[in-house]
């Protein structure tokens, strides 16, 4: 389908608002969202954005995702927590942006499940049509991979709502090739990260509020054509399997190619003659 359908079906569409929901992300919502009106502008508006529950019912929410818990990343299936208080204090400080790294990298939690969870959380009318709903949340979504049989992280979970996670932005992609040779030639985990510093994200790094950019723009594109990603490298759209790749479509370059910024003018009003 050309550029001038999908813009014939979007404005047929015509959309109310992307709605910005915050999980324990800590990052600069606000920063997200003159970003995307920017991108997206005038056909697309962002409300401002909302925490998806109030932090005196983080418990609640976290006693539910306790059955989503991925027990065994290398068995599909193998969902359930301890169901522990002490899992529930851990998954709570996850999503109110207050855990260790050590934690957020630990709880891994179906996908699939999360998304039908916030789903169902999320107030009366932000599912009307024409609103697109984005999550960010520190929580740690994974889906499983037939091809590799097991689960792996995502950084970003498209659909309804659409899901963007700092940790899964952090453990998702791979690290470089030779930080792995390296504590494979008997570096520490701290040697190798200071050996390839700069080179991948970490935990609460001050990159991540551009990163959440491009994947929010990312979840938008596939809410406006079913295609969140772009095969070209240097485009904010690159669906990046290596953490070399997240930096630098999402940090160094932060554009869109020629095909999408064609899309995005399409998308504006032509400008009146006098």
């Amino acid at each position: 389908m050309t550029v001038q359908a999908y813009h014939v079906i979007c404005m047929k569409r015509r959309r109310d608002a992307i709605r910005l929901w915050e999980l324990g992300s800590g990052l600069p919502l606000g920063q997200v969202k003159v970003f995307l009106e920017e991108t997206f502008s005038p056909y697309l508006k962002c409300a401002p954005p909302a925490r998806l529950v109030p932090s005196e019912r983080t418990a609640v929410l976290a006693r539910l995702c306790q059955p989503l818990r991925i027990a065994d990343p290398s068995r599909i299936g193998s969902r359930g927590g301890q169901r522990t208080a002490g899992e529930r204090e851990q998954i709570a400080g996850i999503l109110e942006g207050t855990a260790l790294s050590e934690d957020r990298r630990a709880f891994m939690l179906d996908g699939l499940g999360l998304q039908g969870l916030v789903a169902s959380m999320l107030v009366r009318g932000a599912f009307r049509p024409g609103t697109i709903n984005i999550l960010f949340t520190a929580a740690l979504p994974c889906t499983w991979d037939p091809q590799e049989c097991r689960y792996h992280a995502r950084s970003l979970l498209c659909g309804f709502p659409s899901i963007v996670s700092t940790s899964g932005a952090v453990e998702g992609p791979a690290r470089p090739r030779g930080y792995y040779v390296a504590k494979m030639m008997g570096l520490t985990e701290a040697e190798a990260r200071r050996k390839y510093l700069g080179r991948f994200l970490e935990h609460d790094d001050r990159r991540m509020p551009e990163v959440a950019k491009g994947l929010a723009a990312q979840a938008v594109f596939y809410d406006l054509t079913g295609n969140p990603f772009c095969e070209l490298d240097d485009c904010r759209l690159f669906n990046a399997r290596w953490q070399d790749q997240l930096v630098a479509s999402q940090v160094n370059i932060r554009r869109f190619c020629k095909g999408h910024n064609r899309f995005l003018k399409e998308l504006r009003p032509p400008k009146s003659r006098i």
